[in-house]
């Protein structure tokens, strides 16, 4: 999980208390990162990652972003409460000199809605003073990292972007199938597949006789978020 080391990032763009969050679950040195950007106009964050080591223009930036701002918006959510946030403009660092902005706008609309802060856990000393935790890698940070390790759990992670349907949970399920699922039943896979199988779901067939008794899509959400971190919680105790 090494620390960026390019000269490029993405400015992020939506509420403070969302931007807030990712600054939280993503700090130095772990991969990804947000990094605050003081300017005479406003400071801005700017998560920063090893995806851009390789790029070498904004274009490329800009699309790479694109997919790491999905998986990183699923991400945080399952960590938090925390809405919907977009990549803005790519950030180039350079040498003595402020920061470059290249404007390449995504834009969408905004909802509201009333939420919960995200908790700080404290610890005090004998004295009662709060001490600091050492340094680790949030979860959401570890998840990003096991997404980088294994493509099919980034994939997946992808599919359950906002209010997943059948359609979107059965492919999350195709990249899970090989990966392990946190002893989910065998019984309760055939279940999930054979709901999502009938009617007008992820490919129907007349031959495919309904579940006696078929998922609810909550619970179909459900199973496929536990596959998603028994699949996560196995690669990273083989790889931390």
């Amino acid at each position: 999980m090494n620390h960026a080391s390019n000269h490029w990032g993405i400015e992020l763009n939506g509420a403070n208390e969302d931007k807030n969050v990712w600054r939280m679950l993503l700090k130095p040195p772990y991969d990804p990162y947000v990094e605050e950007v003081p300017d005479e106009r406003g400071d801005y964050l700017v998560p920063r990652s090893t995806t851009f080591d390789q790029t070498t223009g904004a274009k490329d930036v800009h699309q790479l972003a694109r997919n790491l701002f999905k998986t990183l918006n699923v991400v945080v959510s399952k960590h938090s409460d925390a809405d919907h946030v977009t990549n803005g403009a790519v950030i180039e660092f350079v040498s003595n000199g402020q920061p470059r902005k290249h404007r390449i706008l995504e834009v969408e609309s905004g909802t509201y809605r009333i939420r919960g802060s995200l908790a700080q856990l404290t610890k005090n000393d004998a004295q009662g003073k709060i001490t600091e935790p050492p340094p680790a890698a949030s979860q959401a940070q570890l998840w990003m990292h096991a997404a980088k390790l294994n493509p099919e759990i980034g994939s997946a992670i992808r599919y359950l972007e906002g209010k997943p349907g059948w359609v979107e949970l059965y492919k999350a399920w195709e990249a899970l199938e090989h990966l392990p699922n946190g002893g989910i039943s065998n019984s309760e896979i055939k279940r999930f597949k054979q709901t999502a199988n009938v009617g007008e779901r992820h490919h129907p067939d007349s031959k495919i006789k309904p579940h006696s008794r078929p998922m609810e899509l909550w619970e179909g959400r459900a199973l496929i978020t536990q596959w998603v971190s028994a699949a996560i919680n196995d690669i990273l105790a083989k790889d931390p």
